[in-house]
C-alpha cells in the first residue's frame, strides 16, 4: 500500500510548499482521476481547456463526467474565465498549460461563488506560484506529474484540501493500484537517465529521430474510430452504472486509453523506485536558479506568447513561443539537438467530436493556438538560442495580413 503522505519523503516537501494534505500516485493522470472520480458526481457537466494533454479527457470520461470544452485566451492557452458560459457547468479541470497560470485567481474566485468543485492539472506546473500562493492551493484538489520537471519516470502528486479528503482518495487508489513490476521500475529509471545522457553529449537530435522511425516515440494521429470506441465505451459503463461498478473494473475499462504514451499509470512503486523519485526531486530544487534563468532568456523573445510576461521570474516547465512556421523552426532547433515535445494538437474537440467533447466557444483560438505554439524548455534556453533570434515575427490571430498584437 503506498502511503497517505503523512511523514512522507516524497510528499511532505510538497505539503510544506503548497500547505495541503499530499498523497503519493502512480502517475498525474490517476491523480486527476482520483480527484474527478471522488470529488465531482457522475454525469457532471466539466469544463476544460481543448488545448490539452487527450490524458485530460480521458480521466473526466472515466470518472463519468461531460467534457465542456471552454473558451481559450490566446495570450497562454489557457482557460479565458470572462468569455465562459457557467450554464450547467458543474466542476472545472483547469490545465497550468506549460506551467502557466493563466487567470487562475479570478477562475478560482468564480468557482468558489458559484459552488463549482476546481481541480487542477498542475502536471506541468510543480514549482509555479501566483501571488506568493503555490497553485495547488487552488480549489479542491490538484494533480502533479513527478515526469514533468523531475523527468523521474513516473510518480505523482494528488493535494487535496483537507487530511478526511486525503484519506478518502488514498484508500480510493488503493483498489486502483496494481502490484510494482521490477521489469518495468528498470525501464522507468533508466528512460530519463538515458535522456540526460542524451542531452548532455549532444546526442538529442539523432536519438530522437532514432526513437521516431523505430516507434518508440508515438506521434499522435487522429482517429476517429479510436473516439467512437471510447463513447461506446463510456456508455456501457454509464448504463451500467458507474456508482454501481467496483473501482477498479470501472477504471480499468478505460486502461486502453489512459495508458495512452505512458504504460503502467496505475502499476504501484516499491521502494526502489520510489528512491529514485526522491532523488529526481532534489534535482529540480538544485535546477531552479538555471529553468529561471532560461525562462528569462525566451521571454525576452519577440515571439514570446503574451502570456509569459507576468512570469519570467517562475520555473515553468515550458516557454511557449508563438511562430509563424513552427514546423520549420522545430526542425531546425532538433538538428541543433533541442527537441520540441508538448504540442497538443489538434484540440481536443476536433480530436473526439461532439459525442465526447462539447465544442467550445473559440474554435479559431483553439486551432491558432495549436497550430502556432512552440513550447521550449527553458532548460535548453542557451542551445535554441541562435534558431530563436532568427524569429522576429511573431504568429498573429485572424487574417493574415493583420499583424495587430494580441
Amino acid at each position: 500500500m503506498l502511503s497517505t503522505g503523512v511523514d512522507d519523503p516524497l510528499t511532505s516537501p510538497a505539503e510544506r510548499r503548497i500547505g495541503r494534505p499530499c498523497l503519493y500516485v502512480p502517475s498525474a493522470r490517476l491523480g486527476l482521476y482520483l480527484a474527478l472520480r471522488g470529488l465531482v458526481r457522475p454525469g457532471t457537466r466539466v469544463l476544460m481547456s481543448p488545448v490539452n494533454c487527450e490524458t485530460v479527457l480521458f480521466a473526466a470520461v472515466a470518472a463519468g463526467l461531460r467534457p465542456v470544452m471552454a473558451p481559450v485566451s490566446p495570450a497562454d492557452g489557457t482557460i479565458d474565465v470572462d468569455r465562459v458560459d457557467w450554464t450547467g457547468i458543474g466542476a472545472v479541470c483547469a490545465t497550468y498549460l506549460y506551467g502557466l497560470p493563466g487567470a487562475i485567481e479570478q477562475l478560482a474566485a468564480e468557482c468558489d461563488r458559484r459552488g463549482i468543485v476546481l481541480v487542477g492539472d498542475c502536471a506541468h506546473a510543480l514549482q509555479t506560484e501566483v501571488g506568493g500562493r503555490h497553485v495547488g492551493a487552488f480549489g479542491a484538489a490538484a494533480a502533479f506529474s513527478l515526469s514533468k520537471h523531475p523527468r523521474a519516470g513516473g510518480g505523482g502528486i494528488l493535494a487535496v484540501a483537507d487530511r478526511d479528503t486525503r484519506d478518502r482518495l488514498a484508500a480510493l487508489r488503493d483498489r486502483l493500484v496494481t502490484a510494482p513490476s521490477v521489469t518495468g521500475e528498470i525501464k522507468a529509471m533508466l528512460g530519463p537517465l538515458a535522456r540526460d545522457a542524451a542531452y548532455a553529449l549532444r546526442l538529442a537530435g539523432p536519438a530522437w529521430r532514432a526513437a521516431k522511425a523505430l516507434r518508440i516515440e508515438a506521434t499522435h494521429v487522429s482517429d476517429e474510430g479510436r473516439a467512437r470506441a471510447l463513447a461506446e465505451t463510456a456508455k456501457r459503463v454509464g448504463d451500467a452504472g458507474l456508482d454501481r461498478m467496483d473501482a477498479a473494473e470501472a477504471l480499468g475499462r478505460f486502461d486502453e486509453w489512459m495508458s495512452v504514451g505512458a504504460g503502467g499509470y496505475r502499476v504501484g512503486h516499491s521502494r526502489l523506485l520510489r528512491g529514485f523519485v526522491r532523488r529526481r526531486l532534489r534535482m529540480v530544487e538544485r535546477e531552479r536558479a538555471a529553468r529561471i534563468a532560461g525562462v528569462r532568456l525566451l521571454s525576452e523573445l519577440p515571439v514570446v506568447a503574451p502570456g509569459v510576461a507576468g512570469y519570467a521570474d517562475q520555473p515553468l516547465f515550458r516557454v511557449p513561443l508563438l511562430v509563424a512556421d513552427r514546423d520549420a523552426a522545430r526542425e531546425e532547433l532538433e538538428r541543433r539537438g533541442v527537441i520540441t515535445t508538448c504540442l497538443y494538437t489538434p484540440p481536443l474537440d476536433v480530436d473526439f467530436g461532439p459525442d465526447l467533447a462539447e465544442p467550445g466557444p473559440t474554435p479559431e483560438v483553439a486551432l491558432w493556438w495549436t497550430r502556432n505554439v512552440l513550447p521550449v524548455d527553458p532548460m535548453q534556453a542557451r542551445r535554441a538560442l541562435p534558431v530563436l533570434r532568427e524569429l522576429t515575427q511573431a504568429a498573429t490571430l485572424g487574417h493574415e495580413s493583420d499583424t495587430r498584437p494580441l
